[in-house]
């Protein structure tokens, strides 16, 4: 149930557990009805930081709400945002203070116009999705991560400050530093392990003889220990007024014959692997939880030919993941699904939903 996103009409929908297919004109409100299952598992938008944004005109606020059916039975979830940013999330009746537990009741990958950012964005963004898979696979994970990011955020202030300590005070944070790198170094390489096999066949299904290898920097040398460039780069940190070097600085790296995949690829290349990538940590989930992933593809038929649009969603229904796919036109994509899918088509038009 939506009610008070952008241009949607009060909304109900009923989908199916395979496939579902919105189409209707560009602004007709097909990718917001996406963005309203993002946002319930992620509590922010894939389409703006502005949270005004989402929140229809002459509304006070936009509601979402779903009920869920995983191994912890059926579950009812809701997220109101006002005008004014409060943010009120409600599961079973009973308040969260945090969203952090959304990522494992909601499950969502997402493809869109916009998923090239994964390749040529910042290494934020490749650190975010790699430690998406790793919070599912280490369920220590978040708690170490928290504490690397105050223990972090601990000694930049003291950096900042000039460093007024005592080298005593000093070497404990840096020991305390390193143990909780180290961690978070290690679930990583241990996620990466499992995700370089499955990203490899998920690759070749979808285009083949590309090449494309998976690395990991882990954002200092491997050659020496994270507790030694602590204290070698105390004084060069001391300069900058922040610390250089670090998990803070992981990145994923995709190469081919050894340049930056961004850089060689065509874009049709480039979303294929990312759509491998996607599909690679969607099973590596499945097979974590016994739990599907759930899929959010936008227009698809704009960023695909028709060959790999039927090589992706066969995939997908491999997974037998929830798909929730928009189009311009039902025939775009109504052929690229095997008989036996469970598909549902819905028509948006100026804001309304209707089931076909």
């Amino acid at each position: 149930m939506l009610q008070g996103l952008r241009n949607l009409s009060p909304v109900s929908i009923y989908p199916s557990l395979g496939v579902n297919l919105i189409h209707g004109l560009n602004g007709s409100g097909k990718t917001s009805l996406l963005e309203s299952i993002y946002y319930l598992a992620y509590c922010k938008s894939f389409r703006t930081h502005k949270h005004k944004n989402l929140i229809q005109h002459k509304q006070d606020q936009f509601t979402a709400f779903c009920k869920l059916a995983n191994s912890a039975g059926l579950q009812q979830l809701g997220i109101e945002r006002t005008i004014k940013g409060e943010r009120r999330i409600k599961l079973n009746g009973e308040w969260l203070q945090s969203a952090a537990e959304l990522a494992q009741l909601l499950p969502v990958q997402l493809l869109d116009p916009g998923m090239l950012k994964l390749l040529e964005g910042s290494p934020q963004l490749r650190r975010e999705y790699l430690d998406w898979g790793v919070f599912h696979v280490e369920h220590d994970f978040i708690s170490i991560w928290r504490q690397f990011k105050k223990a972090h955020q601990t000694r930049n202030a003291l950096l900042r400050s000039g460093g007024q300590c005592s080298d005593t005070e000093r070497q404990i944070w840096h020991e305390s530093l390193s143990t909780l790198a180290d961690q978070i170094n290690g679930m990583r390489q241990r996620y990466i392990k499992q995700l370089k096999p499955v990203f490899d066949k998920y690759i070749d299904r979808l285009n083949p003889d590309l090449g494309v290898t998976m690395g990991y920097y882990q954002g200092w040398s491997k050659d020496k220990a994270y507790l030694d460039i602590l204290n070698e780069n105390w004084s060069s940190d001391l300069k900058q007024g922040f610390t250089q070097l670090g998990p803070q600085r992981a990145d994923l790296r995709l190469k081919v014959n050894n340049q930056p995949a961004i850089e060689v690829l065509s874009r049709g290349q480039q979303k294929m692997v990312v759509c491998a990538l996607k599909l690679a940590q969607a099973e590596i989930y499945q097979q974590q939880s016994s739990s599907p992933c759930i899929f959010l593809v936008d227009d698809l038929s704009a960023e695909l030919d028709i060959n790999h649009r039927k090589a992706l969603c066969t995939l997908l229904e491999s997974l037998k993941c929830q798909v929730f796919v928009t189009a311009v036109e039902d025939t775009q994509m109504t052929d690229c699904w095997s008989v036996s899918s469970q598909v549902k088509v819905f028509h948006v038009e100026h804001g309304t939903l209707n089931q076909e």
